[in-house]
């Protein structure tokens, strides 16, 4: 579940430092997205901006975060008004996510969103925010909100920006994540299941046949409603004394009814 550098790469990050030190040619997704064209094009006083920025990067090329946080964060609080704050303020998130503080990661992208919704860059802060909750996403046995907040968030991504390389990069997460939720559903049905609680775990299997049915629980929970119809027609179930709605019991599952991305 860990996606780190490798993913950030798609920053083009030698690109970037090329960019900040003025050697070679400038970056066109970073100029479009920060507003920086050559090196030549300097503002006069931005020579420490730009020094922070290139020693923040090299820290990262260094694979040394907490440093280039603090580096970051110093670029955004000292220059707020050059246009190398407005990229700290990008890869202050990458910086916190890449040392796996995925809650402070997940402040910095959504300060980036909100304070420049028209910066090119949006579209992978917002993938990145889903990345912040999918890497806190917790196994099939334990609470699932951070995997329905990663399951939000990358669907927003894939309505807002449908044409960005992140989406689809983002229906791959969303379907790892909705796995995540059906192998959930199977852990909570199969409970109720050896609990002897038949009408919550057919719910449960139901639920995910219907919902998740090309997830990998799929052929267990048909087993197990299987099993379920045997011991009804063999009598050893009185299938009319436990019955409940036919609402399905499961907060998760009532998340997807109303989400086009949970299928």
């Amino acid at each position: 579940m860990r996606f780190g550098k490798t993913m950030l790469m798609i920053l083009t990050l030698t690109a970037a430092l090329a960019l900040l030190t003025g050697c070679g040619s400038v970056s066109s997704t970073l100029g479009s997205w920060f507003g920086i064209s050559s090196a030549k094009d300097r503002d006069i006083g931005q020579d420490e901006p730009q020094s922070l920025a290139q020693d923040a990067q090299e820290r990262m090329d260094a694979d040394d975060y907490k440093t280039a946080a603090e580096l970051w964060q110093q670029l955004k609080d000292q220059y707020p008004y050059s246009r190398y704050a407005t990229l700290g303020e990008l890869k202050l998130g990458d910086a916190l996510y890449l040392q796996g503080k995925y809650i402070e990661a997940l402040g910095a992208y959504e300060d980036f969103e909100r304070l420049h919704p028209e910066n090119d860059a949006v579209s992978y802060a917002v993938y990145q925010q889903g990345m912040c909750h999918y890497q806190r996403m917790h196994g099939i046995d334990r609470d699932q909100t951070p995997t329905i907040q990663a399951i939000q968030t990358l669907a927003r991504l894939i309505e807002t920006y449908p044409d960005s390389q992140y989406a689809a990069m983002g229906r791959a997460r969303i379907a790892e994540a909705q796995n995540n939720l059906a192998g959930h559903e199977f852990y909570v049905g199969e409970f109720y299941y050896k609990r002897k609680d038949y009408a919550a775990a057919m719910n449960r299997f139901m639920g995910l046949l219907q919902y998740y049915p090309d997830s990998g629980y799929h052929q267990r929970a048909l087993n197990y409603i299987a099993e379920y119809k045997q011991k009804v027609a063999s009598g050893d179930i009185d299938e009319g004394s436990n019955l409940r709605g036919d609402e399905l019991d499961s907060p998760f599952i009532s998340e997807s009814q109303a989400d086009p991305y949970y299928f």
